[in-house]
């Protein structure tokens, strides 16, 4: 059970539930012996009024004047009862008729309390007393049916239960709610890193519990730190490239030097590295430029970027009038740096339309992963030759311009996406087909 909500949520439940079931049990516990309570003072005065009834003839037998007995005594079956043993002498109540109690006799001063079933199977209570009058030891037996009461106290059972209930019921949307509007902030930050994610904001909002106020806190200076390291080091290759373009200059002016017009092949090959010098660095300049005027964390658009990418480098290899085809796919928005996307994308792309001939295609598939394949319709390469093409630095035709270095940094971005390069022939084209995998953040 991973949701706080819920664990909080079932243990507040569990304790109401608890909570409610012990006081139902104390209250019915404590109703009952109240209830019984009742009874028993009500038995003993009725013992006390049988007592006074009592009197020792001249044969030393007890007599009782029933004149002085409450009527509901005198009644067969009536629910109370009374017994008198003296030595071995018993008295019963009119109302027991031919029955009797099992009751032994009590030293004077004591009593008992005994829980019986009754002539009609009713259940009953009887309160023992042990009394002496002119010196005579007395056990007083008083029984009382204790249906009506335990009819009373059912009935305030079910009443209580129901109410009880709709408590608990009303206790718990209680806490639903509670918890729901409690939890309502940290869905919030939920929220806001769903849009930190997709690079609509760059911190997270400081205004949160205090329970996570440090949590947030950190994510924020992890944030800070790694868009500055992001940054130093997109700053340090634009300034690389700035300081070797003075030497760059100076390499470029030694063609029109006198010293070496009469070596026109070292001329042409110091014209040509320099020119290809001078494009790299145009490109590393005008990717430094691009990464300081926004932040790291905006994503990658597929229908802005990749169109805009197609249709520079159709522009590139205009000569050939390449025929590049692409899907947009259902997704529009990549969980993905930005600039890692373009350099990805376009490293495969101006690799493709190096080779190919006429057509190249290029799919995009997003679902758990990020798909990216290439295919062109050019010669294409042998699979012995496939292991050296990730290798930095390597070409296998050294007419075409090129620094071999596109096909190696495509492999370390996927590779730091957690994906990986896969190089094969295309079986739909014929030539050369990559396709780049990347895991994403959903």
């Amino acid at each position: 059970m991973k949701s706080l909500q819920v664990r909080l949520g079932v243990g507040l439940f569990i304790s109401l539930i608890s909570v409610f079931i012990a006081l139902w049990w104390l209250t019915s516990s404590s109703i009952r012996y109240l209830a019984e309570e009742s009874v028993a003072e009500h038995l003993e005065h009725d013992a006390q009024s049988i007592l006074a009834a009592l009197a020792i003839d001249a044969a030393n037998r007890i007599t009782l004047d029933i004149n002085r007995i409450e009527p509901i005594y005198l009644q067969p079956f009536s629910g109370d009862y009374y017994q008198v043993i003296s030595d071995k002498q018993v008295l019963r109540s009119s109302s027991l008729m031919d029955q009797s109690f099992a009751v032994k006799a009590l030293p004077a001063g004591t009593n008992g309390k005994l829980y019986v079933t009754g002539p009609l199977q009713q259940p009953l209570v009887i309160m023992v007393y042990g009394y002496s009058k002119q010196n005579r030891d007395i056990t007083i037996a008083v029984a009382e049916d204790l249906s009506p009461t335990l009819a009373r106290i059912a009935l305030f059972q079910h009443r209580y239960t129901l109410i009880a209930v709709l408590l608990l019921l009303a206790l718990i949307a209680f806490q639903v709610i509670l918890l729901r509007s409690g939890f309502h902030r940290l869905a919030r930050i939920q929220h806001q890193i769903r849009a930190l994610e997709k690079g609509e904001i760059s911190q997270l909002d400081t205004d949160v519990p205090q329970e996570v106020a440090g949590l947030v806190a950190e994510v924020n200076w992890l944030l800070n730190v790694l868009e500055q390291r992001l940054q130093r080091s997109r700053n340090a290759l634009g300034d690389l490239a700035h300081s070797l373009k003075t030497p760059l200059t100076v390499l470029q002016q030694l063609p029109r030097e006198a010293a070496l017009q009469s070596q026109p092949e070292i001329c042409h090959t110091l014209q040509t590295q320099t020119t290809n010098m001078q494009r790299m660095m145009d490109r590393v300049l005008k990717r430094a430029r691009m990464a300081g005027a926004g932040s790291s964390l905006i994503k990658f658009d597929i229908r802005q970027e990749i169109p805009a990418l197609i249709k520079v480098l159709q522009s590139m290899y205009r000569d050939k009038n390449l025929e590049i085809s692409f899907s947009l796919p259902d997704k529009g928005v990549l969980l993905i740096d930005r600039e890692d996307m373009l350099e990805l994308t376009g490293n495969l792309l101006d690799n493709a339309c190096k080779w190919a001939k006429s057509r190249i295609i290029i799919r995009l598939d997003v679902n758990h992963e990020v798909r990216l394949l290439v295919e062109d319709d050019g010669p294409g390469v042998s699979e012995a030759d496939i292991v050296t093409l990730t290798q930095r630095g390597t070409r296998l035709d050294e007419t075409v311009n090129g620094h071999g270095l596109g096909l190696p940094i495509a492999r370390l971005i996927a590779e730091h996406y957690g994906g990986q390069l896969n190089l094969r022939r295309s079986n739909e084209l014929g030539g050369f087909c990559a396709e780049a995998i990347l895991r994403i953040t959903k």
